[in-house]
């Protein structure tokens, strides 16, 4: 006598579980089994049989006991190692070996340290290499009407108009040129004059090819060439796009710290401000090597020692006394500037 394989190969092909109606919060203990086709629900208030590929069967998570939709709309809640028949094994293998990870803490563990080496990932390297190519793809008609509207916006509050001579405006001017053709000479960058006390000694560079150059940095420089130093570096970060690409790796960051500390609208608690604040730092010291590492070429092409741009910033860095730590500074310690300038 030949016997048909078993269709139903597990052990808890009939268990004992909880039947709801769907009509009152009430519970009576049933037993379930699978026979013929049918998955059959047997007990004092209910006994009845239903087609399998009517019945559904929630997912396993963890020892948590499952739930078995009825048609009729009751629902029984079975063992977590209750399953139903499927038309092939692989995918009840697959969906038990799921099952096995989840009730073990190593590998729930791993999984946590991998997501968040991923994420740090991300925003570390993939955020910055993201805004690159975006920045570099960008309209350069919107990038200039965002430097205009800023720059407008800089004049209502914190700058006043320059009160350096025509001349000295002009042999400036012509300086700044000078660096332009050495590192790109089909760039249209133009150099802006200002004054801010509140600043003071500074230079900055806005989207589209605009350098703002105040006047407290031209009457604290004792050469010309430290100047033309700052300008250089300033220039670098025109050529590199730094300001496009820093709008648009803290704003990515700023949102993917809030996702990990808590809801989004509580992105400003401490919780997430200080990631951000840091992550916001660590991307601005990397704009600022790299700056420099242009503004030393172009140095180099046009025959100004290196030495004025580290003097003008060591003098500006004693003149402040910044306390601040190197790893918390958007702008790198003048002593390690210096080094990569030597190298």
């Amino acid at each position: 006598m030949t016997h048909s394989p078993d269709p139903w190969p597990y052990k808890t092909s009939r268990v004992t579980a909880t039947y709801h109606d769907g009509r009152t919060s009430a519970g009576t203990p049933v037993r379930v089994r699978v026979a013929d086709g049918l998955l059959h629900v047997e007990g004092e208030v209910v006994a009845t049989a239903f087609p399998l590929a009517a019945v559904q069967l929630e997912p396993r998570l963890g020892d948590l006991p499952r739930r078995l939709d009825l048609p009729s709309g009751a629902i029984c809640l079975v063992p977590a190692d209750f399953e139903l028949p499927t038309p092939a094994d692989a995918p009840a293998r697959m969906e038990r070996w799921v099952n096995e990870l989840e009730v073990r803490w190593t590998p729930a563990i791993l999984a946590a340290v991998t997501l968040l080496a991923l994420l740090w990932g991300g925003i570390v390297y993939g955020v910055p290499a993201a805004a690159r190519i975006v920045a570099e793809r960008m309209n350069p008609a919107v990038e200039r009407q965002m430097g205009l509207q800023a720059l407008a916006t800089l004049d209502g509050i914190a700058l006043n108009e320059s009160a350096l001579p025509e001349a000295r405006r002009q042999a400036l001017t012509a300086r700044f040129a000078q660096l332009v053709a050495a590192a790109a000479p089909d760039a249209a960058y133009t150099l802006q004059f200002r004054s801010s006390p509140a600043i003071g000694p500074n230079a900055f560079a806005l989207p589209g090819g605009t350098v703002v150059l105040l006047d407290e940095l031209v009457a604290t420089a004792e050469h010309d060439d430290e100047i033309a130093a700052v300008l250089a570096h300033e220039i670098g970060h025109l050529r590199e796009r730094h300001t496009m690409r820093h709008v648009l790796q803290t704003s990515v960051a700023g949102v993917l710290v809030a996702a990990v500390v808590g809801d989004v609208l509580s992105a400003s608690s401490y919780a997430a401000a200080l990631p951000a604040f840091l992550l916001e730092a660590r991307y601005s010291r990397a704009f600022e090597f790299e700056a420099d590492r242009v503004g030393f070429a172009i140095l180099d092409r046009v025959g100004i020692d290196r030495a004025h741009f580290v003097r003008f910033l060591t003098r500006m860095e004693e003149k402040g006394g910044s306390s601040v730590p190197g790893f918390l500074s958007t702008h790198p310690r003048a002593d390690e500037r210096s080094r990569a300038a030597e190298r």
